[in-house]
């Protein structure tokens, strides 16, 4: 379950890499990365007693972020000469200003670029998502980060705010999924009254006797701990060997060791519990029984083939069989 919600929570943080997709749309004007140019150099050039050291650099930024030859092919598809020559003569004024930190008429550019701004605003192309005409107009050069219909980044707040969406929905998932499987382990600890507690118990595996401490009880099985060492290294040799017995006093209780682990085993009742039982075992703990979940648990004992179940019970001749000795066919026990 932990592995599922980990790939879905990884997919929901991968997902706002993959590039937006974006319906074809009529974008008015030059390139973007043209107008980030245009109106960079309109408030330099506007109060050039004001301008700094840093001027040329940031116009040169500006020219080296166009893509000239997305500009150029937008020049083509719209057949305005005027245009262009504007456009040429600007760049060719910025590209010396650029390099040289001086320019001879800026008012004049100032000029231009109005002019081209005019000239342009009415003059529309289609675009598609990933900034391209939608006529295969701009179809053999790459994709600018400056495309036309987008921001100078790449994309629009529409689209960081649908793939912001995504993430928190695939959030929201994962964590609906984690309180369902909590309440699906309440529900489960209810149902088979699973409880945290110190109940003193024997495991009888035919002829051997392990003494240990139930740690947990339920309506379906327990998890017992051995007491000694010597009791743990038993039960891992004779388990499922032989007839299985949980005992709790006089009380008998057909099962199954269905699971071995370094301090602890997992027993399976053959018959389920009924409450009266259950509650009467728990009067035994040494400590306050308290509802208890547990993770999923794998079987790796092989179990012994049995009969119909035996219902749990009280025997008619307890089998205390003292310091783990193995009887006889009579029931007397073995020389060491």
């Amino acid at each position: 379950m932990r592995g599922w919600l980990w790939v879905i929570v990884i997919l929901g943080l991968l997902a706002p890499v993959a590039p937006p997709v974006r319906a074809a749309e009529e974008f008015c004007g030059p390139p973007l990365d043209w107008q980030k140019l245009a109106t960079l150099t309109r408030r330099h050039f506007r109060q050039p007693e004001r301008m700094d050291a840093e001027t040329p650099r940031e116009i040169a930024e500006a020219l080296r972020a166009i893509n000239w030859a997305r500009l150029h092919a937008w020049q083509t598809h719209i057949a305005q000469p005027e245009i262009r020559r504007l456009m040429d003569s600007s760049t060719d004024n910025l590209r010396n200003f650029a390099s040289t930190g001086r320019t001879s008429l800026p008012r004049g550019l100032l000029t231009d670029l109005k002019t081209i701004d005019r000239l342009s605003k009415d003059i529309c192309v289609q675009v598609d998502g990933d900034g391209l005409g939608a006529v295969g107009v701009f179809d053999d050069e790459p994709a600018s980060p400056a495309g036309f219909g987008m921001s100078p980044e790449g994309e629009t707040l529409a689209d960081y705010v649908r793939l912001s969406i995504l993430p928190v929905i695939v959030a929201a998932f994962a964590v609906i999924l984690k309180v369902c499987h909590i309440i699906y382990k309440l529900t489960q600890t209810r149902r088979y009254s699973r409880r945290s507690c110190r109940v003193t118990a024997e495991l009888h595996i035919g002829r051997y006797v392990i003494p240990g401490t139930i740690t947990v009880l339920g309506l379906h099985g327990c998890r017992m701990i051995p007491e000694t060492e010597e009791a743990r290294a038993l039960l891992s040799v004779v388990a499922e060997s032989a007839e299985t017995q949980v005992l709790v006093g006089s009380i008998r209780i057909p099962a199954h060791v269905v699971a071995l682990h370094d301090n602890w085993s997992a027993i399976l009742f053959q018959a389920a519990l009924d409450h009266g039982l259950h509650a009467t075992i728990l009067e035994r703990s040494e400590i306050r029984p308290r509802p208890v979940t547990l993770p999923g648990l794998r079987h790796n004992v092989p179990r012994r083939k049995d009969g119909d179940a035996t219902p749990a019970g009280t025997p008619e001749q307890p089998q205390n069989l003292p310091n783990n000795q193995p009887r006889d066919q009579n029931g007397k026990e073995d020389a060491a």
